[in-house]
């Protein structure tokens, strides 16, 4: 794995059960910002997931850090995932539910915890701490979901439509985010917006099909490029 390689994939089939969704791709992820775009249903999401570990490979390999992505493999701890549906538990105030999943990724091999007090005042939570998150509005709920994810101080951070819903005073914050985050770590998120992926990403996933077409910029990828690959997409 060449060193400024963060995630890598290798003759990845992604799917569920027997059904397969994508591949046989080969992806190779370096720091910065790459956007993954695709129509509705088209397997991005699984995509995702797979890279992460959260569901097996159908064929293939995921590696992140030059190790296999999978459940209890030490580079786990260095994964972050922010999927479409919250990863808080409604009933449990904010503290709680990062205190529950501080319990949960300690249990990583060689896991390094940000401590709670420190993730409430990068993600300005100091106020919200001893409120239940079904009192929460979208854009504070993602908050906390972005300090879940920030936990373990992930090199690999994947977003699956992290700006989806969000008000645009919480949209920009979470772009700046992206954005900080992209100088020094390796950022996957999915986006149906195409200006949006132009404004935040250098590099292009693009679900054709099974396949996946690349695409670099910025000077070199347009929004009308963007949109034939989808368009040609089926």
């Amino acid at each position: 794995m060449n060193t400024t390689e963060t995630a890598t994939a290798t003759g990845l089939v992604a799917g569920y059960g027997t059904t397969e969704v994508l591949g046989p791709v080969d992806l190779a992820l370096r720091p910065g910002v790459t956007a993954l775009l695709g129509r509705n249903g088209s397997g991005k999401t699984t995509l995702m997931r797979t890279l992460c570990g959260i569901i097996p490979p159908l064929r293939g390999s995921c590696e992140a850090l030059g190790s296999a992505v999978a459940d209890g493999a030490v580079v786990r701890s260095r994964v972050g995932y922010l999927g479409h549906e919250s990863a808080l538990a409604s009933a449990l105030t904010v503290e709680q539910n990062l205190r529950f999943w501080a319990d949960i990724t300690s249990t990583y091999p060689d896991a390094t915890l940000i401590p709670t007090d420190e993730l409430a005042e990068q993600f300005d939570l100091a106020g919200l701490l001893d409120t239940k998150v079904s009192a929460l509005s979208r854009g504070q709920r993602q908050r906390v979901d972005l300090a879940r994810l920030a936990m373990t101080d992930p090199v690999f951070i994947v977003l699956d439509e992290p700006l989806s819903g969000l008000d645009p005073v919480y949209a920009a914050q979470t772009r700046a985010l992206l954005g900080a985050w992209g100088q020094t770590r390796t950022v996957l998120y999915s986006t149906h917006s195409v200006p949006e992926a132009l404004q935040l990403a250098r590099h292009y996933l693009i679900v054709n099909g099974r396949d996946l077409i690349e695409l670099d910029g910025p000077e070199a990828v347009t929004e009308a490029a963007i949109l034939d690959v989808l368009e040609g997409a089926s």
